[in-house]
């Protein structure tokens, strides 16, 4: 199955940014990121087999995971091929990093595999660009989202196994870090 680990991100900071680049729709065919299923990734796995889901849960019981700050940064745009293809907010958390790479390394040692082939880049994805109509008018409403944008935090207390066939998101398994005995992997 396609499935993936991320953090879950509380609702109200889901509400303010899932609007936040409605603007550059006169610019772009844009595919807006559902509100309610806004996260951050941390491992995607093309295609994991339902055997696998308790090997993938157990690794929180390796890793020392405590709440932590989460802060988005800013807007940005991915590109390919030098034409913006998503729009996403920038993440900033030294913790994240930290555990990431954690996660990582476990799901290596375990032989589960993931998508690795680029560099972990924490972010928030709000719109995929499906097509261009005018570059520089987009940009221009892109520079100025940039300059509007306003700083939030948030404090990270789950991560979350999700199935998913592009439509819809259901969470097989979820962790919550505030729990100090570090075996609070709740199947669903």
């Amino acid at each position: 199955m396609r499935a993936f680990l991320a953090v879950e991100i509380p609702s109200e900071i889901q509400e303010q940014y899932a609007s936040l680049c409605r603007v550059l729709r006169k610019n772009s065919v844009l595919s807006f990121v559902q509100q309610e299923k806004i996260h951050i990734t941390i491992a995607f796995f093309p295609d994991l087999p339902a055997s696998k889901i308790n090997d993938v849960m157990s690794i929180f019981k390796n890793i020392d995971l405590k709440p932590f700050t989460i802060d988005c940064d800013n807007i940005g745009l991915f590109k390919r091929k030098g034409i913006p293809s998503t729009i996403f907010i920038k993440i900033l958390s030294e913790k994240l990093y930290e555990y990431t790479k954690q996660i990582h390394n476990y799901l290596m040692d375990l032989n589960i595999p993931f998508d690795n082939r680029k560099p972990f880049t924490p972010h928030i994805t709000l719109a995929r660009i499906r097509e261009m109509i005018n570059e520089d008018s987009f940009m221009k409403d892109y520079r100025l989202i940039v300059k509007q944008f306003e700083k939030s935090n948030f404090t990270a207390e789950n991560i979350n196994l999700y199935s998913s066939d592009m439509i819809t998101y259901r969470i097989l398994a979820s962790h919550n870090f505030s729990n100090t005995n570090n075996n609070n992997i709740e199947n669903i």
